[in-house]
Order: structure tokens, then C-alpha cells, then sequence
């Protein structure tokens, strides 16, 4: 490859890896059971609690009904619940299951197991930069 700027090199990669991260989730590699959408939307549940419907679509940059069908699937399939909020009554919260739990511990740990021998050969400290680095870049995508 020819010798290219930092942001050619950025974009070029970048472009390069959510390809492949894209063909590994519908590959027979894929990491784990749940779907990325359902991956990310028990972390975020798990990780920061209840959630109405319209932060969580805030939270993902996705529509209010996108994110509303996506929770209704995932209701169906018992891994969330709905309770209406006590500050709102009239507003519903989606929480995590048991079951919900349960399947995001699992994927979760399979998650981290794939990212721990991709990364073996990398260094404490190169990870926590790379991770710093991919944190200010996912916070300059809402931005």
C-alpha cells in the first residue's frame, strides 16, 4: 500500500474493520448467540439500569419505533421486561431479565475471551490506549 496521510491511514482501516467485524457477526465465527443490536442493548441495561424507550434510542442514534421493535422482540423473548415508570406512569422502562443476564454474561465472556487472544501479543498499555483512542473516536461520532 502506497504511503497515505493519518487520516487516509484512519478511514482506510477503520472502513477495513467494521467490514470484517460485519462478516465475522454472520459468519460460522460469529462471537456468541445474540445479535449485535441485542448484544448492545442488555449491556446498556445491565451496565446503567431501567431505561425508557426514547434514552435508549437517544443512546443508539436510532429511532424511537426502530428501537421499540427491537425491545418488543427482545420482550417476546424474555431476555427484557417492561414496568411503568414511578416518576412517569404514563411512560413505560425496559429493564434486563434474569434470562437477559443470563445470555449476556455468556456472550459476553465469549466476547472477551476472542478480543483477549486477537489482542495477546499487545501490550497493557497498548490496549488501554487503544481503548481510550476508540472511546474518543465513538464519542466524536455524536458529536
Amino acid at each position: 500500500m502506497k504511503k497515505q496521510d493519518a487520516i487516509e491511514r484512519i478511514e482506510y482501516e477503520l472502513t477495513t474493520f467494521i467490514r470484517r467485524a460485519a462478516y465475522k457477526d454472520s459468519s460460522e465465527n460469529k462471537i456468541g448467540n445474540l445479535e449485535r443490536a441485542t448484544y448492545l442493548l442488555l449491556r446498556e441495561l445491565d451496565e446503567f439500569g431501567p431505561a425508557r424507550v426514547k434514552a435508549l434510542a437517544e443512546s443508539f442514534k436510532l429511532d424511537i419505533s426502530t428501537l421499540s421493535r427491537q425491545a418488543a422482540a427482545l420482550e417476546e423473548k424474555g431476555l427484557i421486561v417492561r414496568s411503568s415508570d414511578p416518576a412517569d406512569g404514563r411512560v413505560s422502562l425496559f429493564s434486563i431479565t434474569e434470562l437477559g443476564k443470563q445470555k449476556l454474561k455468556k456472550d459476553k465472556r465469549m466476547r472477551l475471551e476472542r478480543y483477549q487472544s486477537m489482542l495477546k501479543e499487545w501490550t497493557g498499555e497498548e490496549k488501554e490506549l487503544f481503548g481510550t483512542l476508540l472511546n474518543r473516536l465513538n464519542e466524536a461520532f455524536i458529536d
